[in-house]
């Protein structure tokens, strides 16, 4: 059998080589924090996202006369998607901008829904809340 012989050198290469590696592919310290934080704030502005076009789709349910389809909808865009955002807007200080979202999506969209308004007080109030998440997105994104 041979023996093989290993080098100080080549050892310290084969321990240093794959750290440096994982360095680069993951960044380090104060980078793999602001990796987080930017993913996190992206998470937070997909939620927002699929919130504005749950509510676009629910006024084309609602267009279509499927009134149960657009409250789940509308339900969804709020429950499955803005409540998940509601503490980050508190962080950034924004409980005015949370409350004013929260109460369009959760109450006034679903009673205008039940209620059977007119498609065009419907997509009034579904742009206004748009224009809101979209303030949101802005606010979290870190510009206004």
């Amino acid at each position: 059998m041979k023996k093989i012989y290993l080098r100080w050198p080549i050892l310290i290469v084969a321990i240093l080589v794959p750290v440096s590696i994982f360095e680069l592919k993951n960044g380090s310290g104060q980078e793999n924090e602001t990796i987080f934080s930017e993913n996190e704030s992206n998470k937070y502005i997909d939620y927002l996202q699929n919130a504005r076009n749950l509510l676009k789709q629910t006024s084309a349910e609602y267009k279509n006369s499927n009134y149960t389809g657009a409250e789940e909808l509308a339900i969804a865009a709020y429950l499955d998607n803005f409540e998940y955002v509601e503490s980050e807007l508190e962080k950034k200080g924004s409980h005015s901008l949370m409350q004013d979202i929260e109460h369009m999506m959760r109450e006034e969209l679903r009673d205008l829904i039940k209620n059977k308004a007119n498609q065009a007080e419907l997509d009034t109030h579904i742009n206004a809340t748009d224009a809101k998440l979209l303030e949101a997105i802005y606010l979290l994104k870190g510009s206004k």
